[in-house]
Protein backbone atom coordinates (compact mmCIF):
# COMPACT_ATOMS: atom_id res chain seq x y z
CA UNK A 1 0.00 0.00 0.00
CA UNK A 2 1.43 3.44 -0.90
CA UNK A 3 2.40 5.77 1.90
CA UNK A 4 -0.33 8.17 3.00
CA UNK A 5 0.41 11.86 2.45
CA UNK A 6 -0.75 14.97 4.27
CA UNK A 7 -0.70 18.42 2.68
CA UNK A 8 0.26 21.15 5.12
CA UNK A 9 -0.77 24.73 4.34
CA UNK A 10 0.87 27.68 6.08
CA UNK A 11 2.78 30.91 5.81
CA UNK A 12 6.00 31.53 3.89
CA UNK A 13 7.03 34.22 6.38
CA UNK A 14 8.14 32.52 9.64
CA UNK A 15 11.88 32.25 10.14
CA UNK A 16 13.71 29.28 11.70
CA UNK A 17 13.49 29.54 15.47
CA UNK A 18 10.17 31.43 15.48
CA UNK A 19 7.17 29.90 17.22
CA UNK A 20 5.31 29.29 13.94
CA UNK A 21 8.35 27.71 12.27
CA UNK A 22 9.02 25.44 15.23
CA UNK A 23 5.36 24.40 15.38
CA UNK A 24 5.60 23.40 11.70
CA UNK A 25 8.87 21.54 12.30
CA UNK A 26 7.30 19.56 15.15
CA UNK A 27 4.28 18.80 12.97
CA UNK A 28 6.50 17.50 10.16
CA UNK A 29 8.42 15.27 12.56
CA UNK A 30 5.26 13.88 14.14
CA UNK A 31 3.68 13.24 10.73
CA UNK A 32 6.76 11.35 9.56
CA UNK A 33 6.92 9.37 12.79
CA UNK A 34 3.26 8.41 12.28
CA UNK A 35 4.08 7.11 8.80
CA UNK A 36 2.78 10.01 6.75
CA UNK A 37 4.63 11.71 3.91
CA UNK A 38 4.38 15.51 3.87
CA UNK A 39 3.26 17.63 0.92
CA UNK A 40 3.51 21.43 1.01
CA UNK A 41 4.07 24.49 -1.14
CA UNK A 42 7.79 23.75 -1.22
CA UNK A 43 9.26 27.10 -0.30
CA UNK A 44 10.13 28.76 3.02
CA UNK A 45 8.50 29.60 6.33
CA UNK A 46 6.23 26.87 7.65
CA UNK A 47 6.65 24.97 4.37
CA UNK A 48 10.35 24.64 5.14
CA UNK A 49 9.67 23.95 8.81
CA UNK A 50 7.35 21.02 8.12
CA UNK A 51 9.79 19.69 5.51
CA UNK A 52 12.67 19.94 7.97
CA UNK A 53 10.70 18.11 10.64
CA UNK A 54 9.84 15.31 8.24
CA UNK A 55 13.46 15.06 7.09
CA UNK A 56 14.72 15.01 10.69
CA UNK A 57 12.52 11.96 11.30
CA UNK A 58 13.65 10.22 8.10
CA UNK A 59 10.38 11.00 6.30
CA UNK A 60 9.45 12.27 2.88
CA UNK A 61 8.56 15.86 1.98
CA UNK A 62 7.31 16.82 -1.47
CA UNK A 63 7.14 20.48 -2.44
CA UNK A 64 4.67 21.70 -5.04
CA UNK A 65 6.37 24.73 -6.56
CA UNK A 66 5.10 27.13 -9.19
CA UNK A 67 6.54 28.87 -12.26
CA UNK A 68 4.92 32.09 -11.03
CA UNK A 69 7.60 32.26 -8.33
CA UNK A 70 10.60 31.16 -10.45
CA UNK A 71 12.07 34.65 -10.79
CA UNK A 72 11.80 35.50 -7.10
CA UNK A 73 12.91 32.20 -5.56
CA UNK A 74 15.85 29.88 -6.05
CA UNK A 75 13.74 26.73 -5.99
CA UNK A 76 12.27 24.63 -3.23
CA UNK A 77 13.60 24.43 0.31
CA UNK A 78 16.60 22.20 1.01
CA UNK A 79 14.65 19.63 3.04
CA UNK A 80 12.47 18.42 0.18
CA UNK A 81 12.86 14.84 -0.99
CA UNK A 82 10.74 15.51 -4.07
CA UNK A 83 9.35 18.39 -6.07
CA UNK A 84 6.39 18.82 -8.39
CA UNK A 85 6.82 21.99 -10.46
CA UNK A 86 3.59 23.47 -11.82
CA UNK A 87 3.04 26.07 -14.55
CA UNK A 88 0.62 28.27 -12.61
CA UNK A 89 -1.10 28.82 -9.29
CA UNK A 90 -4.25 26.89 -10.16
CA UNK A 91 -2.25 23.82 -11.21
CA UNK A 92 -0.29 24.14 -7.96
CA UNK A 93 -3.49 24.19 -5.92
CA UNK A 94 -4.78 21.13 -7.79
CA UNK A 95 -1.58 19.20 -7.01
CA UNK A 96 -1.63 20.22 -3.35
CA UNK A 97 -5.16 18.86 -3.10
CA UNK A 98 -4.73 15.73 -5.17
CA UNK A 99 -1.42 14.50 -3.74
CA UNK A 100 -2.75 14.02 -0.23
CA UNK A 101 -5.05 11.97 1.93
CA UNK A 102 -5.73 14.85 4.32
CA UNK A 103 -4.94 18.47 5.07
CA UNK A 104 -3.48 20.43 7.96
CA UNK A 105 -3.79 24.22 8.03
CA UNK A 106 -1.42 26.32 10.13
CA UNK A 107 -1.49 30.10 10.56
CA UNK A 108 -0.94 32.09 7.42
CA UNK A 109 -1.95 34.91 5.18
CA UNK A 110 -4.01 35.29 2.02
CA UNK A 111 -2.49 32.24 0.30
CA UNK A 112 -3.19 30.00 3.28
CA UNK A 113 -6.74 31.31 3.49
CA UNK A 114 -7.22 30.63 -0.22
CA UNK A 115 -6.04 27.05 0.27
CA UNK A 116 -8.27 26.54 3.32
CA UNK A 117 -11.32 28.02 1.61
CA UNK A 118 -10.82 25.88 -1.50
CA UNK A 119 -10.55 22.69 0.55
CA UNK A 120 -13.45 23.76 2.76
CA UNK A 121 -15.67 24.48 -0.23
CA UNK A 122 -14.87 21.10 -1.80
CA UNK A 123 -15.65 19.39 1.52
CA UNK A 124 -18.93 21.31 1.84
CA UNK A 125 -20.17 20.34 -1.62
CA UNK A 126 -19.02 16.74 -1.24
CA UNK A 127 -16.35 16.76 -3.96
CA UNK A 128 -13.63 15.91 -1.44
CA UNK A 129 -13.90 13.57 1.53
CA UNK A 130 -10.62 13.96 3.40
CA UNK A 131 -9.91 15.27 6.89
CA UNK A 132 -9.03 18.95 7.26
CA UNK A 133 -7.37 19.85 10.55
CA UNK A 134 -6.75 23.46 11.62
CA UNK A 135 -3.99 23.92 14.20
CA UNK A 136 -4.33 26.74 16.72
CA UNK A 137 -6.96 28.17 19.03
CA UNK A 138 -7.19 31.28 16.83
CA UNK A 139 -9.07 29.21 14.22
CA UNK A 140 -12.01 28.85 16.61
CA UNK A 141 -12.32 32.64 16.73
CA UNK A 142 -11.96 32.91 12.95
CA UNK A 143 -14.66 30.31 12.36
CA UNK A 144 -16.97 31.88 14.96
CA UNK A 145 -16.54 35.26 13.27
CA UNK A 146 -17.31 33.76 9.88
CA UNK A 147 -20.45 32.11 11.24
CA UNK A 148 -21.54 35.40 12.77
CA UNK A 149 -20.72 37.66 9.82
CA UNK A 150 -21.38 35.47 6.76
CA UNK A 151 -23.76 32.77 5.58
CA UNK A 152 -21.47 30.02 6.85
CA UNK A 153 -23.51 27.68 9.02
CA UNK A 154 -22.59 25.11 11.69
CA UNK A 155 -22.92 22.28 9.15
CA UNK A 156 -20.18 23.93 7.08
CA UNK A 157 -17.92 24.32 10.11
CA UNK A 158 -18.51 20.66 10.96
CA UNK A 159 -16.30 19.72 7.99
CA UNK A 160 -13.28 21.14 9.82
CA UNK A 161 -11.52 19.98 12.97
CA UNK A 162 -9.73 22.54 15.12
CA UNK A 163 -6.98 21.35 17.47
CA UNK A 164 -4.51 23.21 19.64
CA UNK A 165 -1.26 21.36 18.94
CA UNK A 166 0.59 19.48 16.21
CA UNK A 167 0.35 16.30 18.31
CA UNK A 168 -3.44 16.57 18.41
CA UNK A 169 -3.49 17.19 14.64
CA UNK A 170 -1.58 13.96 14.01
CA UNK A 171 -3.83 12.10 16.43
CA UNK A 172 -6.93 13.37 14.57
CA UNK A 173 -5.42 12.34 11.23
CA UNK A 174 -4.59 8.86 12.48
CA UNK A 175 -8.21 8.46 13.60
CA UNK A 176 -9.63 9.79 10.33
CA UNK A 177 -7.36 7.95 7.89
CA UNK A 178 -7.35 4.17 8.08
Amino acid sequence: MPQRSITVFGSSQPQPGSTAYEQARVLGRLLAEAGFAVVNGGYYGTMQGVSQGAADAGGQATGVTCALFDSSRTGGNRYLTGEVHTPDLLARLRQLLDLSDGYVVLSGGVGTLLELLLVWNLLSIGTVDKPCILVGAHWRRVLAGLEQETEIRPEHVAHLTVVDTPAKAVQALRQAIP
